[in-house]
């Protein structure tokens, strides 16, 4: 059998680890919000983490960093916690430990493994969760069920978001992905020299898009059309394969931004690419729809720049508040919404 899958836990909290025999790669799962632990897979002989996730129990219950969190029903922040939706004004709250409002709900609670299934070629394990109801999380009073769907195949592994308005009105929702990517150690000679506290500096980055989404000082993006600067105006941001490999290398740059109208392929597929030309380690971080957010981690309390968060975020922070996305956030009564992502690894040595 090519898959196999135990049962297994991270201090108080239980996860699931799935080994693909064939490939040597493994990924460790948390029922805790569904989120991704890490990811091992074969690099020069030996065994590879290529997910910064959280290490401990403590790490995971103060969900310090949102790594890995799959964020439902919003991505990132709502400016105040406020947002009006089908002309009613409704006030969200934090949930503890957190002291505003961030990166939606479902990271914080135990999801359900429903269906596990496999084959020669992948295993399919679905979780799901139906903690959004009306009076669980203040200011969220909509009926949704949320499932995750993780494809693994040992080098790709693909994620779905499905969520499903299962109450008698409309459901505002969003999600995304909040992972955290390694590719060595410690990075590179040249880059300790630049950048002690880090392990990014000498990566090469590779993003397709056309816009940067232009944000106040509280990273909520500016209001209207405010909010769309083309690429081309920002060139510090600018990470295009049009660009030198040298322009592309992240270097001491901080990063904390959004980027959309990504370029796509026929299959409305956009990816982003991050390489290590120290090891000819490559990580395709891809996506159906949506945008990517690239986050250098300066700011967390710990591991800065040890690692880089690149996520796919189905909508632009703040999308609550947009009405550009009015529409788009909306569920109706009995309908669904998907948004499809996942990593791709390429290891040459």
């Amino acid at each position: 059998m090519r898959f196999e899958v135990n049962n297994s836990s991270l201090g108080q909290f239980k996860t699931l680890l799935i080994n693909d025999n064939e490939t040597r790669s493994k990924i460790e799962i948390a029922l805790r919000g569904a989120m991704l632990l890490s990811y091992y897979v074969k690099l020069d002989q030996n065994i590879f983490n290529i997910i910064d996730g959280f290490q401990s129990q403590d790490e995971l219950g103060s969900g310090t960093g949102a790594r890995c969190w799959i964020m439902a029903p919003f991505p990132n922040r709502i400016e105040n916690g406020i947002y009006k939706f089908l002309g009613k004004t409704y006030q969200l709250r934090p949930i503890a430990p957190r002291t505003q409002v961030i990166h939606g709900f479902t990271s914080n609670v135990d999801f359900k493994i429903i269906d596990t299934e496999s084959n020669d070629e992948e295993i399919i394990i679905t979780f799901y969760t139906n903690i959004l109801r009306p009076g669980v999380f203040e200011g969220y009073p909509f009926s949704v069920d949320v499932y995750i769907k993780y494809i693994f195949n040992g080098l790709k592994l693909n994620i779905e978001v499905i969520a499903k308005n299962v109450g008698n009105e409309p459901a505002p929702f969003g999600t995304g992905w909040h992972p955290y990517f390694r590719t060595s150690e410690k990075g590179s000679a040249h880059h300790v020299q630049l950048h002690e506290a880090g392990g990014i500096d000498h990566l090469i980055l590779t993003l397709n898009a056309n816009q940067l989404i232009l944000t106040d000082k509280n990273l909520i993006p500016l209001k209207d059309e405010k909010a769309y600067g083309k690429l081309n105006d920002y060139l510090d941001f600018d990470f295009r394969d049009t660009r030198t490999i040298e322009e592309r290398v992240i270097k001491n740059r901080i990063l904390d931004n959004c980027f959309a109208d990504l370029k796509v392929d026929e299959n409305g597929i956009s990816s982003t690419t991050l390489y290590d030309p120290t090891n000819d380690l490559q990580i395709k971080i891809f996506q159906k729809g949506g945008l990517t957010l690239v986050f250098s981690g300066d700011t967390l309390s710990e591991r800065q720049r040890k690692s880089i968060a690149i996520e796919p975020v189905q909508f632009m922070t703040n999308a609550f508040n947009r009405p550009e996305l009015e529409e788009k956030i909306r569920i109706n009564p009995g309908k669904e919404s998907k948004f499809e992502f996942g990593i791709e690894v390429y290891c040459n040595k």
